[in-house]
């Protein structure tokens, strides 16, 4: 097998069966699916192997280029190998394959996320020279009880601009994951749900629901305006706000430790949908 830039024309194909038997279901990701995360993701092709069974690709890894943490990183936005392919070697062959290729655009760390449960990718993972960096959560909120709640908050709550959602980076406790990150908002080609919480004509909550993967990117409320309902009030108009066919809105990749965050979900019924770990590795 050989080692090329990835073959886009194959890709959807390859995407399908290498995640046909992954913890997540993955089958609604399509063409067009792949293309918007992609961007979403920065992901840069030129960077992006694919490992190629004569004219067949069995396996893919695309990754993205961007800041993260002040420092130009990267970021594996999805790593697929077919199982006729697995056991092969072929995810360190194609990470070797595009390390060089990052140090030559000033890349020193190279970032990832892995569900916690599938223990043999961490273990891969970490034999290759990941580390862990921290813990994210991920839930399922069910809209159906956000919808009824009565009351709209302390504030009014309106539609607002994703350019305005930049100012919050400041106000985040945690930087957020490479997939919620306030650059993948920017470049997310997405009609996304931009809310809102106005005190006066100053902007100071903000909530970023992206309809088209049906999850909440950013939920973010300036550190002195807290503790007043305003973050409850945000996602429940999220969710009277979604499609009415959406049972459940997905937030993804919460910080561990951001406890108030981790509560405010549980008082909006999350269930936990799964736990991943951020991983890196120093090129």
């Amino acid at each position: 097998m050989r080692i090329d830039r990835v073959d886009t024309d194959q890709l959807a194909r390859t995407w399908q069966e290498a995640f046909a038997d992954y913890v997540v279901d993955m089958s609604s990701m399509t063409d067009e699916r792949i293309r918007i995360r992609s961007a979403k993701n920065a992901v840069d092709l030129d960077v992006s192997p694919g490992a190629l069974d004569g004219p067949l690709m069995v396996g893919f890894t695309l990754v993205g280029v961007d800041d993260c943490m002040g420092e130009p990183a990267a970021f594996d936005a999805a790593t697929g190998i077919v199982p006729a392919a697995r056991g092969a070697g072929l995810a360190g062959r194609m990470l070797e394959w595009t390390r060089p290729k990052l140090r030559s655009l000033g890349v020193s760390r190279f970032y990832l996320e892995v569900i916690q449960d599938n223990e043999p990718a961490v273990r891969a993972y970490h034999k290759a020279g990941f580390e862990i960096t921290r813990e994210l959560r991920c839930f399922q909120v069910p809209t159906v009880p956000l919808r009824e709640c009565e009351g709209d908050g302390p504030l009014p709550l309106r539609p607002t601009d994703r350019t305005a959602v930049a100012r919050f980076a400041a106000e985040a406790d945690w930087v957020p994951s490479w997939e919620n990150s306030f650059a993948a908002i920017s470049r997310i080609e997405d009609r996304l749900l931009v809310l809102g919480a106005f005190d006066g004509e100053a902007c100071v909550g903000e909530a970023v629901y992206s309809p088209y993967f049906n999850w909440v990117m950013s939920l973010v409320v300036a550190r002195p305006h807290r503790r007043r309902g305003i973050g409850a009030a945000l996602l429940r108009e999220l969710a009277r706000r979604a499609p009415d066919e959406v049972a459940n809105i997905k937030v993804l990749n919460v910080d561990a430790g951001d406890v108030a965050t981790l509560r405010l979900l549980v008082a909006a019924g999350a269930v936990p949908y799964v736990d991943q770990y951020e991983m890196a590795l120093a090129l």
